[in-house]
């Protein structure tokens, strides 16, 4: 009689335990399908290269809020700004710099002179090669319109409109400039966008080490497609199906060198590039991304 009890008694603990499980499972399940839903995206939403030759320059829209990732060299801030003005934009709540050199922030002086900016995070000036009188100056002017400015670091959040924007990398141990570029996810809905700034291999290699969250939609290619970025495993990890390039035409480094853009067309991801198309818009909505080329 005990022996039964004792056995009833191991069926009742197992069907809990397992029940437990079950329940367990389904709310991970649903939580899980909650997070991934895609949510309402403001209908005006996009990301933009512009067109700044050899250099970058992102605008990133969405809900009547801009960001500006790099301001191309300085040669190209009346056209950025003439850019910005064209969509009835007149300040900008974030401008982020990738990393310290002119391709990347020749503009940001001008920029800041002209344009309020709400809040301007930077690498780490003490750990770049680089001058930094610009960028102090252009710390300065937002600091004096009542902006703050900030040092990247990793894990940094902030939300533009529909975008949630994490810094996923900044290595600013690297002994390469490109490679100290502060490295950028935003998702928007279900779309994830990558921006690498000039980071190379040794970066990229360091985000797969990390575990990095670098799976996306949409890669900026790092460094205009230069032949010591975008390795085979950052790709494959990266997964995108459709990539832009910032590069200006005919410029003397070859970029986009021909070893990135077989790379791409082997993993199916389908590129443009400014050199040939001008600017190059992602226009984001809950079901897809749709592309429009400047020319």
């Amino acid at each position: 009689m005990r022996r039964n009890l004792n056995k009833n008694k191991n069926m009742v603990v197992a069907i809990i335990v397992t029940a437990i499980l079950v329940i367990s499972l389904i709310t991970r399940l649903v939580n899980e399908h909650r997070e991934n839903k895609a949510k309402p995206i403001n209908e005006e939403s996009f990301v933009r290269m512009l067109d700044v030759g050899q250099g970058d320059a992102i605008l990133l829209y969405s809900g009547g809020r801009a960001a500006l990732i790099d301001t191309g060299t300085k040669t190209y801030a009346k056209s950025i700004s003439k850019q910005l003005k064209g969509e009835g934009i007149k300040s900008l709540d974030l401008m982020i710099i990738s990393h310290n050199h002119s391709d990347h922030m020749g503009g940001i002086v001008p920029l800041t002179e002209e344009f309020e900016v709400k809040e301007l995070i930077v690498p780490d000036l003490n750990k770049t090669d680089e001058k930094t009188d610009k960028m102090k100056t252009a710390m300065s002017n937002v600091k004096k319109s009542g902006g703050k400015c900030v040092t990247a670091e990793k894990g940094m959040k902030r939300s533009l409109g529909d975008f949630d924007i994490t810094v996923v990398g900044c290595y600013y141990d690297e002994q390469d400039e490109n490679d100290r570029s502060i490295i950028l996810k935003a998702k928007i809905g279900k779309w994830r966008f990558l921006f690498t700034g000039d980071a190379q291999e040794p970066a990229e290699r360091r985000l797969i080490g990390d575990n990095a969250d670098i799976r996306c939609d949409v890669l900026k290619v790092g460094h205009h497609g230069s032949m010591y970025g975008t390795c085979e495993e950052f790709l494959a990890k990266a997964a995108p199906s459709l990539a832009m390039i910032s590069c200006g035409k005919g410029n003397r480094y070859s970029h986009p060198h021909d070893v990135v853009l077989m790379r791409l067309e082997e993993a199916g991801v389908k590129y443009f590039r400014t050199d040939i198309s001008g600017a190059v818009t992602f226009k984001v909505t809950e079901k897809e991304i749709t592309v429009d080329k400047e020319k």
